[in-house]
C-alpha cells in the first residue's frame, strides 16, 4: 500500500483513503498561470491569471489581474444565485444569474443576467431580466434592456435603454413600446 507518514503525527494517508472536500472549496488559476482551453468547474473558480477559452463555473471571482479570452457562464438549470464578480477583463459574453462588474472590470462581449451591478466597463450591451444598477463609475457601450433600472449620476450609457414591460416584450418583439435614448457627453 502506497502512503505518506506525516512527521507532525503518526497519521497514515494512503491513495485509497477518500478525501472529503467542503462545498465552499474553490479552484484557483494563479497569477502566474495561463490555461489554454475551456475550463468547466463544479463549484467556484477564482482567476488571477489568464484563461484562453470559455469558462463555466457555479461561481466566479475574476481578480483585477485576471483575464478570460472567451465567454463566462454559469451552468444552465442550476438555479445558482452566486454572484459572478468581474474585477479583470472578459473578452466574451458573461451569462449568470447575478453579476457584479467592479471598477477595474471590463466585459467586451455583453452581459446577460437576472441581476447586475455595473461599476466598470461593459461593451456589447446588457440584458438584465430583473434589476440593473449602473453606478457612477460605469461605462456601458451598447443597448440596455432591464426590468428595473437605477442609474447614478456620472454613469454613462451609449445606446438605447428599454425598461420594464417593454424590455420583456423587446426580447420577443423587435419593436418595443417604450425606448429612451441616452448619449453621454
Amino acid at each position: 500500500m502506497l502512503g505518506i507518514k506525516s512527521k507532525e503525527s503518526d497519521t497514515h494517508i494512503s491513495r485509497s483513503t477518500p478525501v472529503s472536500v467542503p462545498n465552499e472549496t474553490a479552484s484557483f488559476v494563479g497569477s502566474n498561470m495561463h490555461v489554454t482551453g475551456d475550463c468547466i468547474v463544479t463549484g467556484k473558480l477564482r482567476i488571477a491569471g489568464k484563461v484562453s477559452g470559455n469558462v463555466e463555473a457555479e461561481g466566479l471571482e475574476l481578480h483585477e489581474s485576471g483575464t478570460v479570452d472567451g465567454n463566462v457562464s454559469a451552468p444552465r438549470g442550476t438555479g445558482n444565485e452566486t454572484t459572478f464578480v468581474i474585477g479583470g477583463r472578459v473578452e466574451g459574453t458573461v451569462r449568470a444569474s447575478r453579476v457584479e462588474v467592479r471598477k477595474t472590470g471590463s466585459v467586451l462581449g455583453g452581459l446577460i443576467a437576472d441581476h447586475a451591478t455595473i461599476h466598470g466597463k461593459v461593451e456589447g450591451g446588457l440584458e438584465v431580466a430583473s434589476r440593473l444598477a449602473i453606478e457612477d463609475t460605469a461605462v456601458v457601450e451598447g443597448d440596455v434592456s432591464a426590468g428595473r433600472l437605477t442609474m447614478k449620476e456620472g454613469g454613462h450609457v451609449n445606446g438605447t435603454i428599454v425598461m420594464g414591460g417593454a424590455a420583456k416584450r423587446s426580447k420577443s418583439d423587435e419593436t418595443p413600446k417604450r425606448e429612451i435614448a441616452v448619449v453621454s457627453a
